[in-house]
């Protein structure tokens, strides 16, 4: 934990303690923590790139914006199109017909009506795209400089390093001096507010990872974003990596640009100074932290380190205490994780319409936060930690009873993990097997080794290159084990779309599949904390079965059984709201091809 994340915990703790002592709860308390937050977010001049490690891999966009370029958009498009992406296009205030070209040479047209910038037009591309569930875009200029035949050298730099930024480098050998010299001038800003060694700063041709660039909370509007975000970028630990790219410069009398010599130039200068002045003033900049940029993987905040400290202090001032440090982590979440935060939204809005988005979202991290000291306190001690009520045990001990396998389904609402010894029974763990994603540098699978063999369950792992392990699932299903999956995490492209507290959502089609093919039922399970600490209520449904009907679709089918399955988490989270854990717009889920448009998702509430 970093100098900074002391001043702003300790902030958060004051104000904390203080409230506890003048009596104060309810929805005063997340907003007086916001506030003390957006204060140390103010001293510190910078907000932190919250990301999830994220099980799919990487889907770009070609994303170009555009203001007046009529002559040159059309083609721009169709080439762009023929490297077989999604093409976004942002009209950026055109007069000339910019964006119905762009429309008609087969992009998505997003428009903003008055001309923003640059800048501007770049984060409105983004946010669509992330909206329609791709997590990069190549971004290249409307005036026909970029060649689009470049881009698949970027989707295959992105999938090869997806946490990067790649950074178009332009041989300027036939360019104009003025050009030269810009670059020159720009990259000795870039490392003086940074110490990386940039090749083109100034170059357009570039691919980002949404997420991080997101949650930086850019400033920039205009020709000076393109700085602003790889100084903050780097800042924050994501490498910028060199790509040759093509440049061609037509002739002066044919370039058509927005970019203003005297107006921008002084834009982009404003900009090196802020950058610059935030570097000297605030302590953490002097020290930069990517003496390794390859080994910052896009892991969600927290460390092994960490939570073994909290859980020390768990074990030396007791339970209650660990509590508190975890309420007070929360507002610290609440004030500097806005990816997290606007990812609850639409969860928010379905079921705690009744309260404020800071206050649902302080709430569901707090939850959180106990949630994980729990899990901590399960591996160390194990079932006898906690206290359990049970609702439905009788299909939870039939499962562990049969001699042939069963699925118990999870999902991302309760703590599941510390169900596991809730049968009172824990020779039944042995056939207990776990399917988990496994990232690098995921700590938690030291974790789960750590834990006494008792109740250490195997592990089935998930990861990025071989998606869900079908196979391996169903021979340890067909050998007796009992496996513990979670059923609202998409892992592939087999999905299947139900309703889900009202909304279309889509659902992994997997587990169904296997249970199907394996011949055993699932069993829907949750685990949810009631009144005092260590008190779980374990909840489980009974058996769905899981046979194909030769005479019917299988879609179908499958279809129906996620359904009872969606059914049952919603009966879950209408129970006990605050204790869903899914930090992203599930109702957004996308694996396969979009099924909005970018305007759509641009125009969605």
């Amino acid at each position: 934990m970093r100098l900074d994340d002391l001043v702003v915990i300790g902030l958060l703790a004051s104000v904390l303690l203080l409230d506890v002592a003048r009596g104060v709860d309810g929805p005063a308390l997340p907003v007086v923590l916001a506030a003390v937050g957006t204060v140390a977010y103010l001293l510190a001049g910078r907000r932190r790139a919250e990301t999830a490690p994220s099980p799919f891999p990487p889907r770009p966009v070609v994303l170009i914006p555009t203001k007046d370029n009529i002559g040159s958009i059309g083609d721009v498009v169709r080439r762009a199109c023929a490297q077989g992406l999604p093409v976004f296009v942002v009209d950026d205030g055109s007069t000339d017909g910019s964006g119905p070209a762009a429309r008609a040479a087969g992009a998505e047209v997003i428009t903003h009506p008055k001309n923003q910038g640059k800048g501007a037009a770049l984060l409105t591309g983004m946010r669509a795209a992330a909206k329609l569930g791709y997590t990069h875009v190549i971004c290249l200029d409307a005036d026909g400089q970029h060649d689009p035949a470049d881009i698949p050298a970027f989707a295959a730099a992105l999938t090869a390093e997806p946490v990067a930024i790649f950074a178009g480098v332009r041989d300027l050998s036939t360019a104009p001096e003025i050009s030269r010299f810009g670059r020159t001038f720009s990259n000795f800003w870039i490392w003086v507010e940074t110490g990386w060694r940039v090749g083109d700063s100034q170059c357009g041709f570039r691919s980002y990872p949404i997420a991080p660039v997101l949650a930086l909370g850019l400033g920039g509007g205009r020709y000076e974003l393109e700085v602003e975000v790889l100084t903050r970028t780097l800042w924050f630990g994501v490498p910028v990596r060199d790509i040759p790219c093509f440049v061609y410069y037509p002739p002066k009398e044919e370039r058509v640009t927005s970019f203003r010599p005297l107006l921008d130039n002084a834009r982009i200068s404003w900009m090196n100074a802020l950058l610059v002045v935030e570097r000297i003033l605030w302590p953490p900049r002097w020290r930069l932290r990517f003496r390794d940029p390859q080994a910052w993987n896009g892991r969600s905040r927290g460390t092994g380190v960490g939570w073994r400290f909290v859980l020390g202090l768990q074990r030396i001032l007791g339970r209650r205490f660990a509590h508190l440090v975890g309420t007070v982590l929360a507002g610290w979440y609440v004030a500097f994780a806005p990816s997290a935060r606007d990812g609850l939204e639409s969860y928010r809005a379905r079921v705690l319409s009744d309260l404020s988005p800071y206050t649902a979202s302080f709430a569901i991290f707090r939850s959180f936060a106990h949630a994980l000291l729990d899990r901590l306190t399960f591996t160390e001690k194990g079932p006898a930690a906690f206290t359990y009520v049970r609702e439905g045990q009788e299909h939870l001990i039939g499962a562990f009873s049969e001699p042939k396998g069963a699925i118990l389904l999870g999902a991302h609402v309760g703590n599941i993990e510390v169900s596991a010894g809730s049968g009172e029974n824990a020779p039944r763990m042995k056939k207990l097997h776990v399917l988990r994603f496994e990232a690098p540098g995921d700590h938690g699978r030291a974790v789960i080794a750590s834990m006494p063999e008792a109740w250490r369950p195997k592990v089935i792992p998930v990861n990025m290159t071989e998606g869900f392990s079908a196979l391996t699932v169903v021979r340890a299903l067909r050998e007796g084990a009992v496996v513990a999956m979670l059923g609202d995490r998409l892992i592939d492209d087999r999905t299947v779309t139900v309703d889900f507290l009202g909304a279309p959502c889509r659902f992994p089609a997997g587990p169904w599949l296997v249970a199907a093919l394996a011949r055993v039922p699932v069993i829907v399970v949750g685990a949810f904390q009631e009144g005092a600490a260590g008190n779980y209520r374990v909840l489980a449904s009974p058996p769905i079965t899981c046979v194909f009907d030769r005479k019917r679709p299988r879609d179908e089918q499958i279809r129906e059984w996620a359904q009872v399955y969606a059914d049952h988490v919603a009966a879950f989270v209408r129970r006990y709201p605050t204790q869903f854990y899914n930090f992203h717009d599930v109702w957004a889920n996308r694996v396969g091809g979009a099924t909005a448009t970018a305007a759509e998702a641009e125009a969605e509430p």
